[in-house]
């Protein structure tokens, strides 16, 4: 862990560096298939029960392939930078600047929830709290898919492109994120990790976790 006496700032972070982090990452998915098959499978279960939400959009790129392979996709990001560089770059896809604490979404109202790589901007305290929402606004049925960075450390950012900022960033275990998932009343669909492609993405490992709400009348956790 990095210590740090400034507290993380998540949303004047990506403020600050949405420009640099457009240009380097919108078109990621083009070197990642692992990522494009497991965004599919997302949308075969989600897509036929609402629009998909790529939630810690940054610009936008998985909403952009979700919609360009058939899904009503939707784009919110904490960064109301990050959401300008969303709307430039996908003028035709709907991005609104919210918080994953507070979805601004309507009870069931979602078929699916794709959140690559934002919930390792949450503190394991809050983590409970967001599975609740996205359980609230997904329709029975509907499904989360969440990609993170493997390890057990906090990194914290003071600098990213040579921008100031105060970042922490919180690698997960895939075993305890899973169980978590399931306290919220989700049930596991697939579960993988997969090796990082250095040339493209930073040299971690990474998971993913396709999760689904289940149909008909399941009960609210508590």
């Amino acid at each position: 862990m990095n210590d740090s006496s400034s507290p993380s700032d998540p949303e004047a972070a990506y403020d600050a560096v949405a420009v640099d982090y457009a240009a380097h990452y919108y078109h990621e998915l083009q070197h990642k298939p692992f990522d494009r098959a497991i965004l599919g499978r997302l949308a075969v279960i989600a897509g036929p029960l609402g629009p998909i939400c790529d939630l810690g959009c940054g610009p936008g790129q998985i909403a952009r392939y979700l919609h360009d392979h058939g899904a009503d996709a939707i784009g919110l990001d904490l960064s109301s930078q990050m959401v300008a560089e969303a709307q430039r770059l996908n003028p035709d896809i709907a991005f609104r600047q919210g918080t994953m604490l507070a979805l601004p979404y309507d009870d069931s109202s979602l078929g699916g929830i794709a959140a690559f790589y934002s919930i390792i901007h949450i503190p394991p305290v809050q983590r409970p709290a967001v599975f609740a929402e996205m359980w609230r606004v997904l329709r029975p049925g509907g499904a989360i898919l969440i990609a993170f960075h493997l390890g057990d450390e906090v990194v914290h950012r003071d600098e990213w492109w040579g921008h100031p900022i105060s970042l922490d960033g919180y690698l997960l275990k895939r075993p305890e994120l899973e169980e978590e998932i399931r306290e919220a009343g989700f049930h596991i669909v697939e579960s993988r990790e997969r090796d990082p492609n250095p040339a493209v993405e930073n040299p971690t490992r990474r998971a993913y976790i396709l999760a689904q709400k289940p149909a008909g009348r399941a009960p609210r956790p508590e």
